[in-house]
């Protein structure tokens, strides 16, 4: 890498710290922000990756790693559309709330509910988002502590609660949460997150799982009360529960993300395989993507089995992998940028359709971490995925 591609390295890198940006002056919370989000984005802070042109150049973009590319996306004869390749998993809903507003999913409720928040940097209340009627209920109100310089996110249902969290500006993050049938929110527990924030964040039974980006693990009632430091978890991350692990951000050492992790209910452990060589290595529950020095990304089990190309030939850091991807294409007959789902377990793949666009950019729709939504906008309709439906 010469002295330009570091210089836009660095760069865009900070540009990718594109999660809910903090208040207050710009000068004044830069680099606080850019080491608060510079690692792996969790728990829904951040809904899309960007591939942006500069100089020439195309980058992928995510949680604050970035990666020159070729100048133009891989052309391609494009797929059928999604909703002819997998119409039961595809609900097409308007891209904005009743009153207006565009919002983000952050969550399947039920078969017919999602968990939505309005899509701007300040989230000012949570809704359930009906969609079948298109209605959205709202859940509460969500209250901008004093001193705060992450803006409240991360919304996550379970146990008849949505919780959700705040970084504020003197080394501590809290955990908020109202009831899901509606009612004011309050802080359930507040922790100590050094110069970072909150990685992961999960409902099991009636406890909270929160995941802090500094490295620890640990558990809170559903309801508040005491906060208890998972076993073993001090230097942790949030996987999926029950699984825990390190390191919590992908790396160009070869060490992989997520490539020691640890079921805290069974004690199993499993070690991700490595060569020499590789780099930007993501490990989910079973399976692995990376590139080697020279040659095409690659998609493989833990244990090192199964290795073959990755259909996502240009693998973004989009946090754990899974069974499907999502990556940028040009048509072959030039028409604008659009953005295929992948299936990496049978193969198939289907069109999104054209992405929007901003200076230079496509925004590429990115899988949740439980690997059940997606959700995208084209145009003034918004397409909701449920990829559990998918065979």
């Amino acid at each position: 890498m010469n002295d330009l591609e570091e210089t836009l390295r660095r760069t865009l890198a900070g540009a990718a710290d594109r999660a809910p940006h903090a208040p207050g002056t710009l000068a004044g919370t830069v680099e606080t922000r850019f080491r608060r989000r510079r690692n792996r984005t969790r728990a829904g802070l951040a809904a899309t990756a960007v591939v942006a042109l500069v100089g020439g150049a195309t980058f992928a973009l995510n949680g604050g790693t970035t990666r020159a590319l070729p100048a133009t996306p891989p052309t391609a004869d494009l797929p059928a559309p999604i909703e002819k390749v997998w119409p039961q998993a595809v609900r097409e809903i308007p891209a904005g709330l009743p009153d207006g507003r565009a919002f983000h999913p952050y969550q399947f409720i039920d078969e017919r509910t999602l968990l939505v928040a309005p899509d701007t940097p300040a989230a000012d209340a949570v809704y359930a988002y009906r969609l079948d009627t298109h209605d959205a209920r709202k859940i509460a109100d969500v209250p901008m502590p004093k001193g705060t310089v992450n803006y409240p996110g991360g919304f996550v249902a379970g146990g008849g609660r949505v919780v959700w969290w705040a970084a504020l500006d003197n080394g501590r993050g809290q955990v908020w949460s109202a009831p899901l049938s509606g009612g004011r929110a309050e802080v359930v527990a507040t922790f100590p997150v050094d110069d970072g924030g909150f990685d992961g964040l999960a409902v099991v039974g009636d406890r909270i799982v929160v995941s802090v980006e500094s490295g620890g693990v640990f558990t809170v009632p559903l309801g508040g009360g005491t906060v208890e430091p998972v076993k073993g978890g001090e230097d942790a991350h949030l996987l999926v529960w029950p699984w825990i692990g390190t390191p919590g951000q992908p790396s160009l050492d070869g060490e992989p993300m997520f490539g020691s992790i640890r079921n805290v209910e069974t004690g199993r452990t499993s070690t991700a395989f490595t060569r020499p060589g590789e780099e930007l290595i993501q490990c989910g529950r079973e399976m692995c993507t990376g590139r080697p020095a020279h040659g095409a990304a690659f998609v493989r089990l833990r244990d090192g089995s199964g290795e073959r190309p990755d259909p996502c030939a240009r693998p973004m850091p989009t946090g754990a992998p899974g069974r499907f991807c999502t990556e940028a294409v040009q048509g072959a007959d030039k028409e604008r940028i659009r953005v295929v789902l992948h299936d990496r377990k049978n193969g198939r793949t289907a069109d999104l359709g054209p992405q929007r666009t901003m200076e230079g950019a496509v925004t590429i729709p990115v899988l949740r971490d439980d690997q059940r939504l997606l959700s995208y906008t084209v145009g003034n309709r918004m397409y909701v995925v449920d990829l559990t439906k998918i065979p």
